[in-house]
């Protein structure tokens, strides 16, 4: 179904929220108060801010249906007792009547008796209750247990004429209701089950009730290890791979291959995966080693494409050092940063290696562009300006070791004449897999050179003239590898993707010791780093709402929660909702450049960020189209789902669980529910109140009305800051 109409009305304060958020200038959720997370209040919501301040008020939310002018009268008794009446005479928008009584106990009996029923001439008069509230509980008239004791006077209290609770009294009788008890077993688990849900939000593509409740049962650590412990499997080339198989017409050169099968694959393996530990981690490890398919040159090389991205998922809790030779000899990395196929110098030409991929394997890839202190703070030198990692020279010496590399065919099928043009063949019966393969060094095209990395600096190191390519790139490699920035550089960009935006100086020292060593002497262990993010004091205390703690989430972090949330996929497999994912600014493996989708190094030029240095990557993308263009995603994702084929949503989500959690226990079962798997437990005042308005104004009690009211209670909560900041 297309998204349904009775979310029209709320997606201006969707945008409101979001437009609070863009100016707040980044992933500094204390720029945002709370209550500046609602849109404005009505007179009613304020009064019913109002009521529930007070102890022992009980607010009837209610509306009538006016004879001769005259409103319903209602009467509230508790446990037999009259605390009050009113006539009802607001008709068009509901109205919150507080009444004054006792403090409701668990097991009082609330009766809202309709006295003065009246129809005459077309004209009928009735009463309309939306809910009751004490101010903590929030009662729907039709919620299980709840009846209509239909009959005036005392009729109307003999059980004798029943009905299932509604939100109508056409004639005289009460709406009868037995108060529930304090917190029970489900409010007493709560606090482990946000603990969970925020661990899951930092490490897994999501929650699910059942990811939560297992790792609740279970500790963070324990849950960290199974997970580690699940094998790496090669999604996207079998993905690939199983399109090939279906004959030449799928393979390069097809009239019906398509590149874009790797999205797909990502789209279904990322939010279903049990091994949702390790996506994560690969996903963050492509922000870093990025290879971006807008470049053209990868568009017959899927399936090489589909091998980097198993390479980041299989390292992903291996040795860094390993990771960082399998980036430089991968041939999708080569074609994208242009060292495959890199010749060597050639004096009498005046021909340079390409030095592409040198530079970025510094720069981006290990070191970065300024010696740092293990806390990731910059070192400076007597003039107290920052020290230069490399120079010049140093690209030009670490050009020359990626010299002489190709696609990883055969000894023997390379030939000097073929290595500026030879390509894998991929029909069937010619396929070698050879883009499955490191790439191998031609001997003849590889420069011999001698090169001097770092002169200077501790670590610098001469590889002799003479030297193969295998034994250049060993070197260069264990050169970068031991260099001291690796650990914070590394560390700090993992921290960001995973955890917050801006870590401590102190986060950033115990991720780069763990680096540096897992405690058994070893060194780029990433397993035990990504181990020691997630279980640092930083990672798991929850920070003060008013702290600058958190990250915006990147628009496909925050789709992919809500697919794995809701269980959402594909009905027919290709995953056509790019239409919509477009405006946000991120489309999966189609970065604009090597930098990435964003830089981590951003700082927002707004006051909230600026004066303070604070980085903030993922605000480099957005603006006020994409505040609006997630705002819209936000209300499709509510209203059914994304994605449009034969009049109905490609990618719907399933609410079933929030449906029966709204039956069961009513809304704050409800918003408790939605507060864990979509906030990690961190719904503020305001945002919960905005909820409970919007679910109470929802008319009826059928069940596509309950359904209403959990999609619209969705869509406000993906649609708030709340959701977007992560903290």
């Amino acid at each position: 179904m297309k998204p349904s109409s009775f979310l029209r009305p709320h997606a201006a304060s969707a945008v409101l929220l979001l437009a609070l958020l863009a100016g707040c200038g980044g992933g500094n959720a204390g720029a945002v108060h709370a209550d500046a997370l609602a849109p404005t209040p009505s007179v009613n919501t304020l009064a019913t801010a109002q009521a529930a301040a007070a102890p022992g008020v009980l607010t009837v939310r209610a509306k009538g249906s006016l004879y001769a002018g005259v409103g319903p009268v209602m009467v509230v008794r508790v446990n037999q007792q009259v605390v009050g009446s009113v006539e009802v005479k607001n008709t068009a928008d509901w109205a919150d009547y507080p009444f004054s009584l006792p403090a409701l106990r668990g097991g009082d009996q609330v009766d809202v008796v309709f006295t003065n029923d009246i129809a005459a001439n077309g004209v009928d008069r009735n009463l309309h209750i939306a809910s009751l509230s004490d101010g903590t509980t929030v009662l729907l008239p039709f919620t299980t247990g709840i009846i209509i004791d239909r009959g005036s006077g005392t009729a109307a209290f003999d059980g004798l004429d029943l009905l299932p609770g509604s939100s109508t009294l056409a004639s005289n009788g009460a709406l009868r209701l037995t108060w529930p008890s304090g917190p029970d077993s489900a409010a007493s688990a709560l606090p482990r089950r946000k603990e969970a849900a925020r661990l899951l939000l930092q490490a897994s593509f999501g929650p699910t009730p059942a990811t939560v409740d297992a790792l609740a049962a279970s500790t963070d650590a324990s849950w960290i290890a199974a997970q580690m412990a699940l094998p790496a499997t090669s999604d996207f080339v079998n993905a690939v791979q199983a399109r090939y198989n279906l004959g030449d017409a799928y393979r390069p050169g097809g009239d019906q291959y398509d590149p874009s099968e790797m999205a797909r694959a990502f789209w279904r393996t990322a939010p279903a995966a049990p091994d949702q530990l390790r996506k994560r981690t690969a996903f963050a490890l492509h922000h870093i080693f990025m290879v971006s398919q807008v470049d053209a040159n990868l568009w017959f090389h899927s399936r090489a494409y589909a091998h980097y991205l198993d390479l980041l998922d299989r390292h992903a809790f291996g040795n860094f050092r390993t990771l960082l030779e399998e980036m430089a000899l991968s041939p999708a990395m080569g074609i994208y940063l242009s060292h495959l196929r890199n010749r060597k110098e050639d004096p009498s030409s005046n021909r340079m290696p390409d030095e592409n991929f040198a530079r970025e394997l510094m720069q981006l890839f290990t070191i970065g562009l300024q010696e740092l202190n293990p806390d990731g703070s910059p070192k400076l030198d007597s003039a107290g300006q920052p020290i230069e990692t490399y120079r010049n020279a140093d690209v030009m010496a670490l050009a020359k070791v990626f010299t002489g590399f190709t696609w990883g065919f055969p000894d023997g099928q390379m030939t000097n004449d073929k290595f500026g043009w030879l390509d894998p063949t991929y029909t069937a019966a010619a396929d070698q897999r050879v883009d499955l393969q490191r790439m191998k060094p031609l001997a003849d095209q590889h420069s011999t050179a001698e090169k001097k990395l770092f002169t200077g600096k501790p670590w610098a190191v001469t590889l002799p003239a003479g030297s193969s390519a295998q034994a250049d790139v060993k070197a260069a490699l264990d050169t970068l590898f031991q260099h001291p920035n690796v650990g914070p550089f590394i560390g700090r960009q993992l921290i960001q993707q995973l955890v917050t935006s801006q870590p401590s100086a102190a986060y950033v020292g115990r991720v780069t010791a763990v680096f540096d060593n897992n405690g058994a002497g070893v060194r780029g262990d990433l397993g035990a780093v990504v181990r020691a993010i997630l279980l640092d004091a930083e990672a798991r205390t929850v920070p003060d709402p008013t702290s600058a703690d958190g990250k915006l989430r990147e628009p496909v972090l925050g789709l992919l929660h809500w697919m794995r949330t809701f269980g959402a996929s594909s009905i027919n497999g290709r995953y056509r909702m790019g239409w919509q994912l477009d405006p946000l600014g991120e489309t999966p493996f189609r970065a604009p450049s090597v930098f990435g989708y964003f830089r981590p190094g951003h700082v927002p030029p707004t006051a909230a960020f600026a004066p303070r240095r604070a980085t903030a990557p993922e605000f480099q993308i957005l603006d006020e189209n994409s505040v609006a263009a997630w705002a819209n995603l936000a209300e499709a994702m509510g209203a059914g789902g994304l994605g449009w084929v034969d009049n109905t949503p490609e990618v719907p989500g399933d609410y079933s669980h929030l449906l029966r959690v709204l039956t069961n226990a009513g809304v704050r079962g409800l918003l408790d529910e939605i507060d864990v798997l979509l906030l990690g437990g961190r719904m503020s005042a305001g945002l919960r109140r905005t909820l409970t308005d919007a679910v109470v104004s929802v008319e009826e009690a059928s069940t596509r009305s309950h359904l209403d009211r959990v999609r619209l209670a969705v869509f406000l909560t993906l649609a708030s800051p709340e959701f977007r900041i992560q903290r």
